[in-house]
Parts: structure tokens; C-alpha cells; sequence
């Protein structure tokens, strides 16, 4: 008789927060100015070691007028299903940019239909609008 394992789950299997930032000259500039440059490398290493969690670094995203602009959602790592975002802006600002790394390191939002879910009051300040999932191809292993 042979006997199947069940298939092992890896990381990216995890449910986990879904992060977009934008590396758009504007974006970029105003953390250059804000002393906050590095803020895109230290939320790499806070997705790193956050399980489930994904980072999109994006070139402009077209929505200047929100600079320092990230996006947060929900993804569930078993479906790939991905819930709206929240549009965060003004995150040249250390202190709303230590609070999403926080944020993230927690699991970032957990209803899934709900991505301010759980944000620090400094990021529900930062607040911009909400939208629909961005479209994340699934890979295959």
C-alpha cells in the first residue's frame, strides 16, 4: 500500500497582506525630501520575514496628486484571491511609514473584504479611497 503525503505548504501558500509601492518620481522624491528614502528597502526586509506577504514595486501608478502613495490588501495565499485595496498617501512620513511596517509585520488587514481592517490610526489618517484587487498572476509550482 502506498501512502501520499499531503502536499507541503511553503510561504507563499500563507494568507498575507498584498503591498504596492510607488517608485514614481514624485513618490520617490518626497521621501528623498522627507529624510525617508530608505523606507521602500526596510519594508522589503518587513515583507521578508511576514508570512504570506507580497511587495509590488511599482513604477508611477498616475495618482501624484497622493504622493507617497502604497496600496494595501488582503490576499489569501491557498485561492490566490486578492480583496480591494486601500489607497494610503503621505507616506514620506516616518511615522506613517513605521506604522504599515508594523502594520505588515502584524499580517497587515485581515477580512479580506475590509483592507483598512486593524491599520494604526496614523494610517487610517492617511487614508485616500479604496479600489478594486490588483490583478496578481498566481504562480505555478
Amino acid at each position: 500500500m502506498s501512502r501520499k503525503s499531503a502536499p507541503s505548504r511553503t510561504n507563499a501558500d500563507a494568507s498575507g497582506p498584498l503591498v504596492a509601492v510607488c517608485q514614481g518620481h514624485r513618490c520617490a522624491g518626497l521621501r528623498r525630501l522627507a529624510g525617508t528614502a530608505d523606507q521602500v528597502e526596510r519594508l522589503q526586509e518587513v515583507v521578508k520575514g511576514t508570512a504570506g506577504a507580497v511587495l509590488i514595486s511599482s513604477p508611477c501608478m498616475g495618482r501624484c496628486e497622493m504622493a507617497s502613495l502604497v496600496a494595501v490588501a488582503r490576499r489569501d495565499g491557498l485561492s490566490g484571491q486578492v480583496g480591494p485595496t486601500v489607497w494610503l498617501s503621505g507616506l514620506e512620513d516616518a511615522d506613517r511609514a513605521e506604522a504599515l511596517n508594523r502594520w505588515v509585520a502584524a499580517g497587515g488587514p485581515q477580512r479580506i473584504h475590509q483592507p483598512e481592517h486593524g491599520a494604526p490610526r496614523c494610517l487610517r489618517d492617511a487614508v485616500s479611497g479604496f479600489g478594486p484587487p490588483p490583478a496578481v498572476a498566481r504562480r505555478t509550482h
